[in-house]
């Protein structure tokens, strides 16, 4: 296993125990028994560090016959629980704003963090799992929308390189460009039917069925892709509903509407031309980013001999994006918060691809929202009853 990998299992460990307990812009685990007090003390220093979760445990679990029970019960009617339900409360009420928006990915993550202070986390676990189920249906129909209407169009100019009259039948040329073009939308089955395999093994029933329907679209005789198609739908949940196919007629109006638009995003995005020398110089400035960019435009724009060199930039970029991960790991284990966020947010800008670094900077981002949301609490702010 890559010492990366080590290192981010362990980072995503932490931050996932941190989540769940809370924690002050310190963040020692191994502080209170370092410190030896007594329960009231280690309780109130939990709670003073943002433990919120942490600090309640602590107090329930002390017998009445101890010491510490009256003003530790005390702590946890006054200070503990009023602030666990201030920032429950203000999770729920932004999942459903969230949810009543139809923001599912927002929804999903606002439950999460409502769970994390709640005394019910079943309940804020199912309306979870329901904005999870809302957020890969809303996904499913919108990527074989997608997908459709693309292979729709391939596959109209299939039987386009058909010599007109005046050219022999068979013309060297037009044979070349009908085979070149076959060979395209061959390439793009098997490409389709390998991520399909790949999305099924990840349990990602939604992508896996877009890509085999659009397999068995370029190839109706594929046989292993009848297979997969079967399996795909004997493993995929009931509450995932593949859309009906619609006709050309009812999505014509609907492209032609978008048309335009689409254009012009792109002609806004895209530079017309680059060249080579402009993707070196990107790469002497050390602007990575940028060199791949425009490396990968210049490929596309039929460029040759630049897959070495996006290859040397992918590289240097996952070297910087390893250090900068390990400065933020480095940084959260020293209790440097906003450090570790700003060390991981430059990693991730440079490879938005290793979704474990986006998890860790998203849960970091989480983690000090809720410190956030600690630190600005009244004694005298309302206590919601609402759970």
């Amino acid at each position: 296993m890559k010492l990366r990998h080590v290192m981010t299992i362990f980072v995503s460990v932490f931050l996932l125990a941190a989540c769940s307990v809370g924690t002050g812009s310190k963040m020692d685990v191994g502080s209170l028994i370092a410190r030896g007090g007594n329960t009231y003390a280690m309780a109130k220093y939990d709670l003073e560090n943002g433990r919120i979760m942490q600090a309640r445990t602590r107090v329930l679990a002390l017998a009445k016959s101890h010491d510490d029970y009256e003003r530790a019960h005390k702590l946890l009617d006054e200070k503990i629980e009023p602030a666990r339900r201030r920032i429950f409360v203000h999770y729920l009420r932004l999942a459903k704003d969230y949810e009543k928006n139809k923001r599912w990915s927002d929804a999903i993550l606002a439950y999460e963090q409502a769970k994390a202070v709640t005394i019910k986390p079943d309940k804020m676990e199912k309306k979870r799992t329901e904005m999870e189920q809302n957020m890969r249906q809303f996904r499913l129909e919108k990527l074989i929308e997608q997908r459709r209407k693309e292979d729709h169009n391939l596959l109209s100019y299939a039987h386009s390189y058909v010599p007109v009259s005046g050219i022999s039948p068979k013309d060297e040329v037009y044979v070349r460009q009908q085979a070149l073009y076959n060979e395209a939308l061959d390439d793009r089955a098997a490409i389709a039917y390998k991520e399909s395999k790949r999305y099924l093994r990840a349990k990602q029933y939604g992508p896996a069925y877009v890509e085999i329907e659009s397999h068995l679209r370029l190839q109706p005789d594929s046989s292993q892709g009848a297979k997969q198609l079967e399996v795909i739908q004997q493993e995929m949940p009931a509450w995932l509903i593949v859309p009906p196919l619609q006709t050309a007629s009812t999505t014509t109006a609907k492209t032609a509407r978008t048309a335009k638009i689409v254009r012009a995003a792109k002609r806004m995005t895209a530079p017309k031309e680059v060249t080579i020398k402009q993707v070196m110089t990107a790469m002497k400035k050390d602007d990575l980013p940028a060199a791949k960019y425009l490396a990968q435009i210049y490929r596309r724009n039929g460029g040759k001999g630049v897959d070495k060199i996006l290859a040397q930039i992918q590289k240097r970029l996952d070297v910087r994006s390893d250090a900068l991960f390990a400065k933020g790991s480095k940084a959260f284990r020293e209790e440097h918060l906003d450090t570790a966020i700003q060390y991981w947010s430059e990693s991730v800008a440079l490879t938005p691809e290793k979704t474990e670094y986006v998890e860790a900077l998203n849960r970091a981002k989480q983690l000090k929202e809720r410190l956030n949301l600690l630190r600005t609490q009244k004694d005298n702010d309302p206590i919601p009853e609402e759970e």
